[in-house]
């Protein structure tokens, strides 16, 4: 595991150079590796710890939507988020069964939605009020709509941390966090800051390092 780790940070901090070259495809090349090693990891976790017929299938669900979102925002920004999205709706949902299976009702994590809900009626009211600024376009109604699954991916995930004992909910916790982090990071640099290297970089590193907490969580 600690090789695991080792090469996987390695190729992300490749990533932090090829992520802004010119060359597409090997910022691609090297951005599969790091989503395949994380995939792989989960696979043979899933079989060799859990049932297939449990809801711990919901979770290997999620990291196949992130993956697919991995393999096709690289070239297509809109595909990708798709599965971004699913996936995002899918890690909500487990989140919300294993609090429940722990003892916890919706009474312990309902404020989850409204810190969801004042976040993104600030990002809203932002963007009515500054769109010279945030330059959103025809994308600010799928992009308002994919931010409200991934602030409750990423706050649900808190909510893991605050509300759950063990390493294995705070790792899954912060991965969430750390998840929200980066597509929130992605949004200022597509719309806000375009072509700032160091924000991008930013994203890669809040990303990959989010997707690997949550992976080792189920290790």
């Amino acid at each position: 595991m600690i090789l695991f780790i080792a090469i996987y940070l390695i190729a992300l901090f490749c990533y932090f150079f090829t992520r802004v070259s010119d060359n597409k495809m090997h910022r691609a090349v090297n951005k599969y590796i790091m989503a395949t090693m994380y995939l792989v990891l989960a696979i043979i976790t899933f079989f060799r710890k859990y049932e297939f017929v449990s809801y711990q299938s919901l979770y290997m669900v999620a990291l196949l939507f992130a993956y697919f979102g991995d393999v096709f925002l690289v070239f297509d920004f809109s595909r990708g988020g798709d599965f971004f999205l699913a996936g995002n709706i899918c890690f909500t949902v487990y989140d919300q069964i294993v609090m429940v299976d722990h003892g916890l009702s919706f009474r312990d994590f309902w404020w989850v939605f409204l810190v969801v809900a004042l976040i993104l009626g600030t990002f809203i009211y932002l963007c009515s009020k500054y769109p010279e600024k945030i330059k959103m376009g025809k994308m600010r109604r799928p992009m308002t709509w994919y931010l409200s699954t991934i602030l409750t991916h990423g706050i649900m995930g808190l909510a893991l941390v605050v509300l759950l004992p063990g390493t294995k909910f705070v790792m899954m916790g912060i991965g969430s966090f750390l998840f929200m982090i980066s597509d929130m990071i992605l949004t200022a640099y597509r719309f806000v800051f375009n072509n700032n290297k160091w924000l991008i970089r930013a994203n890669s590193l809040t990303y990959f390092v989010g997707l690997l907490l949550i992976v080792l969580a189920m290790v």
